[in-house]
């Protein structure tokens, strides 16, 4: 891994910033290359974060449009749609607390129908999760809009897209022609030349 990210341009003393979700696998694998040579940031992937705040904003909407719900529909609308901007910004701490917010409100419809209960049960099931896995990753959480207009990556999502491409069209279960581990290895080794500009028809003959 060391030669890797010096063949990519790494040097001692610089500073290697690492996108994931929150998993430390990946971190302490380029901190464990890098020894004591350099520093390393930890950032959790806006892709990540974007993914369980959708799936509140659907709960919450869920929520407010089922049959019997007698709560006020902004009140639960408006903390959910200000997550993002929150988060977007780096203002972790305020999203928590439009988190809790959410949870206690949510607690507050003990009294509703059956079917407004276990909308509300969702929302705040997912504000819980939300709310754990910016807790366990609060260190790697940055003001992801400055790191936007200033052109630098928010996310790993481009890397998992073409993990997709890749590796389900032929991995998958369903599938009856599958690559083996070292071809589906060396074929997004490949797909990961092309798109990051390390291979090109120039050096196209070049193995994997």
């Amino acid at each position: 891994m060391r030669e890797e990210l010096s063949d990519y341009g790494w040097k001692p003393g610089r500073l290697l910033t690492v996108i994931s979700d929150g998993e430390l696998a990946l971190p302490n694998l380029i901190r464990n290359a890098v020894g004591g040579d350099g520093q390393v940031k930890h950032i959790l992937d806006w892709w990540h974060i974007s993914m369980r705040i959708q799936h509140i904003e659907a709960a919450v909407q869920g929520l407010v449009q089922t049959p019997g719900f007698t709560g006020v529909p902004v009140l639960f609308q408006r903390p959910a749609k200000s997550l993002r901007w929150r988060l977007w910004h780096g203002r972790a701490r305020v999203a928590e607390t439009y988190l809790k917010a959410l949870m206690h409100d949510c607690v507050g419809l003990g009294e509703e129908p059956l079917a407004v209960r276990t909308a509300a049960a969702r929302v705040q099931a997912r504000c819980e999760t939300l709310y754990t896995y910016l807790a366990n990753n609060m260190e790697a959480l940055v003001d992801y809009g400055r790191r936007y207009r200033n052109g630098l990556p928010i996310s790993s999502s481009r890397a998992e897209g073409s993990v997709d491409d890749i590796a389900n069209a032929r991995m998958g279960k369903r599938r009856r022609m599958r690559w083996s581990p070292q071809g589906a290895h060396r074929v997004a080794v490949t797909r990961a030349a092309v798109l990051d500009g390390r291979l090109t028809v120039a050096n196209r003959k070049r193995p994997a």
